[in-house]
């Protein structure tokens, strides 16, 4: 019998042990200012399954728009100097003058650019297309029209017409004969178009016609992205209308290509002017902008120390945001998409540039919009988005490998 009395179990608890703490109570964070606190971020988000045991705080009351300090998070900020236990720790994140620099210059840039649309005469058009896909890819070789639509504004002035949306006539809506093709899939969740829609329909020589004699020569086509339309139903500038606008040029933003990068080249500039003492007018980052240089998808950075880009907002996008409308809250309806595409162009074709300044920043600044093909990368097997691709191969190596060990065969 062994007669060693029980004693004193021995700690051999490190400081990576997990420790449980009484609810709304938090540990003092040894990393960061005394009588800090580390806020749960998974609490934060409706995820923590820890509950009362959490070993982080759990504030009682806080907004969605209020950032708390989380583990691993070294910038915080105290909002008083009172209890720690009713402090909470604002993630701040610290304010640099040269990527704001950065990013004057290339909104000034921007404003510098010539406006074409400022002296465009009508009559204004604007037209939408959907497609079917022929393939599995996601490139125009595997789409086929399926749907064209053609509005135009009621009053086509220089200065007036298409302020609201019911001044918008819808001059064709017509669905397109896909019997000679081999339809993969009519995407339906995406283009609203179904076999039955395109039976009995016009082919796309008769909806081509139609289109040519509605346009008149002095027309101008707008829209998002117009030039695809034009390219699906083979018209020519010139020839069936005047010229076109891609309403895409007027809502985009330009933006720093690389904003840290920016930053340092401005703050290497600013340190090699200084060592020099150039004087201002040698160092100053004066911006401005050829009038001849056409507005194309690349920026003209020849006049900027830094690159910069564009940051293009799809025609939902732009909807939500300035119109407070969903267009494409189910699947996409050409005539929709046409009519808003010509109330945006007549409602800000002649804003000044500060103006179209402030709706670039509250695009830029408000939420993403996702997209159909962001949301349903494959559809039916087609391709929608490159994240598609990584998918079906996923899949496809997925399936070659339960072949193999399940019956030890090639899938083929």
């Amino acid at each position: 019998m062994n007669n060693r009395t029980a004693g004193p179990t021995p700690s051999f608890a490190s400081s990576r042990t997990k420790k449980n703490f009484p609810a709304g109570t938090a540990p003092m964070d040894t990393a960061g200012a005394k009588g800090s606190q580390i806020v749960c971020k998974f609490f934060l988000q409706n995820r923590c399954s820890f509950g009362e045991k959490c070993r982080f705080y759990h504030p009682a009351n806080h907004s969605k728009n209020q950032r708390f300090r989380t583990r691993g998070n070294s910038n915080e900020a105290s909002m008083g100097n009172g209890d720690p236990t009713n402090q909470a720790f604002l993630k701040k994140r610290p304010f640099d003058a040269f990527k704001f620099k950065a990013i004057t210059l290339a909104k000034n840039a921007q404003d510098a650019e010539p406006t074409p649309f400022h002296h465009m005469k009508g009559p204004f058009y604007s037209m939408d297309i959907e497609c079917v896909a022929t393939g599995y890819g996601s490139t125009k070789r595997h789409r086929r029209p399926c749907r064209v639509a053609l509005v135009t504004s009621a009053q086509n002035s220089r200065d007036g017409g298409g302020d609201d949306v019911d001044e918008i006539t819808t001059l064709l809506d017509e669905y397109i004969n896909l019997n000679d093709i081999k339809v993969v899939s009519y995407m339906t969740q995406l283009t609203g178009v179904t076999k039955e829609h395109c039976a009995g329909a016009k082919s796309l020589e008769e909806v081509r016609s139609l289109v040519r004699e509605m346009l008149l020569p002095t027309a101008v086509l707008v829209g998002h992205n117009i030039q695809h339309d034009i390219e699906w139903l083979g018209l020519e500038v010139g020839v069936d209308f005047r010229e076109y606008f891609d309403t895409s040029v007027l809502f985009r933003q330009r933006i720093p290509k690389n904003l840290n990068s920016a930053g340092n080249v401005l703050r290497e500039l600013e340190r090699q002017q200084n060592e020099q003492q150039q004087n201002k007018t040698s160092g100053s980052l004066e911006v401005g902008a050829s009038k001849d240089v056409l507005l194309g998808d690349e920026p003209d950075d020849s006049k900027l120390p830094i690159p910069t880009r564009y940051r293009v907002f799809s025609l939902r996008h732009c909807c939500i945001h300035l119109l407070n409308v969903d267009i494409q809250e189910s699947a996409h309806d050409p005539v929709m998409d046409a009519r808003y595409s010509l109330l945006l162009f007549h409602k800000y074709r002649n804003a000044a540039a500060p103006m179209l300044r402030a709706m670039r920043d509250s695009l830029h600044r408000s939420p993403r919009t996702s997209s159909f093909g962001s949301e349903n990368p494959v559809v039916d097997g087609v391709v929608l988005s490159p994240l598609g691709f990584k998918m079906k191969a996923s899949a496809r190596f997925i399936w070659v490998w339960w072949m193999k060990h399940r019956y030890n065969r090639e899938p083929w």
